[in-house]
């Protein structure tokens, strides 16, 4: 009886890593962008960021760390195929206009992944700005995050510009980035 119990949840849980993976693939896919004209103040967080070159392990950061400065928030994971194309694209993103003001963060789902499985995948990919894990998956509520990878554009203000659902490519993101700066 045991036996068979284990192989069910067995079973069950590689379901739903295989759901999970194809909504995140789908969601690469379909990419959908919204943009309001009226502006809704992003929800303040605080996470413990994930060690890298800029970054201590354990470090808190807040939405209000990076007061008065745009922020590109992104919520992946990192057995997710989508997150992990796009990655290398918001490190180069990243390094490109951070000496302009932008701040990049980087937020784990956790659940299929581990906080250790995170720690790996960003040793593995060199991401070097902020990153950390959502244990509480509270942050991912607040944002309204259903798929992944999800991008979320706040200005200087941290009121949110721009949503975008699925994988983005280099080029998308750099005009999207741009677009955050002159204020559209």
């Amino acid at each position: 009886m045991i036996v068979i119990l284990q192989r069910l949840f067995f079973n069950a849980r590689n379901i739903l890593r295989d759901v999970l993976h194809i909504v995140a693939i789908v969601g690469g896919l379909i990419t959908i962008v919204a943009c309001d004209d009226a502006l809704n103040a992003a929800p303040d967080f605080e996470m413990n960021t994930f060690s890298n070159a800029n970054f201590e392990a354990g470090q808190v950061v807040s939405l209000a760390t990076f007061e008065g400065k745009p922020v590109v928030l992104n919520f992946w994971y990192p057995s997710c195929p989508p997150c992990r194309l796009e990655m290398p694209h918001f490190e180069t993103a990243f390094n490109a206009y951070k000496d302009q003001g932008v701040n990049f963060v980087g937020i784990q789902q956790v659940g299929l992944d581990t906080a250790e499985d995170g720690q790996k995948f960003i040793d593995e990919f060199g991401l070097t700005y902020a990153l950390g894990v959502d244990y509480s998956t509270g942050v991912m509520k607040d944002y309204g995050v259903v798929s992944f990878p999800t991008t979320v554009f706040l200005n200087e203000r941290h009121e949110i510009v721009r949503q975008w659902v699925g994988l983005l490519d280099e080029s998308r993101l750099h005009e999207l980035v741009k677009q955050l700066l002159i204020g559209h």
